[in-house]
C-alpha cells in the first residue's frame, strides 16, 4: 500500500491509500493520487486527464498511442 497525503503543520491530511499493484498497472506508474480513480484504475484512458498530463507534466499525444480512451457508457 502506498499512502498519499498533504503534509501540513498540523500533520498529514487528505490521506489516500493506493495499492502498489494499482500503481504498477498504470503505463507510466504515476505517483500522484489524483491520477487514480476510487477503484484503483489509472486515468491514462481519460481524455481530460491526458490533457492535464500533457499540459502539466510534459507528456505528448504520441505517448498515449497504445492506450485506448475509456468509453463512458
Amino acid at each position: 500500500m502506498t499512502i498519499f497525503g498533504a503534509l501540513t503543520k498540523d500533520g498529514l491530511t487528505n490521506v489516500r491509500e493506493i495499492k502498489q499493484s494499482d500503481l504498477a498497472k498504470c503505463p507510466f506508474v504515476i505517483f500522484n493520487a489524483d491520477h487514480y480513480r476510487a477503484d484503483g484504475s489509472c486515468k491514462c484512458d481519460d481524455a481530460e486527464e491526458r490533457k492535464r498530463m500533457i499540459r502539466e507534466w510534459g507528456y505528448r499525444k504520441k505517448d498515449f498511442k497504445n492506450i485506448p480512451l475509456r468509453s463512458e457508457t
